[in-house]
């Protein structure tokens, strides 16, 4: 298990995530940002959008160094890069609409499917991958 590299990659997930959504945010309107609660509808499916895709490239980057267990970094990734955005959520005090919630859900399947791609690649068949190793 390479803890180092898949802790990075969530990190560089959520970072990406905010590098994706960032035209979209510019362009309805940067004060729209300040109430979590109304979220324009463009901005909450874009931060959706971004936060599946995220965490599933970086896993693939994390894959690279990894010869077991692609699906269980892939999912330390996803849940990495959700810890990151909690905790100062959790630190303000601050309430998150339904939108952002899927967003979470959205981070960590993204992590998953980029660790079930990698497997697939590395074993080069079609057979579903072995989420753990003896």
């Amino acid at each position: 298990m390479n803890w180092k590299r898949a802790l990075l990659g969530g990190f560089l997930a959520e970072v990406f995530v905010l590098v994706l959504i960032a035209p979209v945010a510019i362009a309805v309107g940067l004060d729209s940002l300040g109430d979590p609660a109304n979220v324009p509808p463009a901005l909450g499916y874009s931060i959706v959008i971004a936060s599946f895709i995220a965490p599933l490239l970086l896993t693939q980057w994390v894959a690279r160094r990894v010869s077991s267990q692609l699906v269980l970094h892939g999912a330390l990734v996803g849940f990495t890069a959700f810890v990151i955005y909690m905790i100062p959520m959790t630190l303000s005090g601050e309430s998150q609409p339904a939108i952002y919630w899927a967003a979470h859900a959205a981070k960590i399947l993204g992590g998953l499917t980029g660790g079930f791609v990698a497997a697939k690649r590395q074993a080069g068949t079609g057979m579903v991958p072995v989420l753990f190793e003896p």
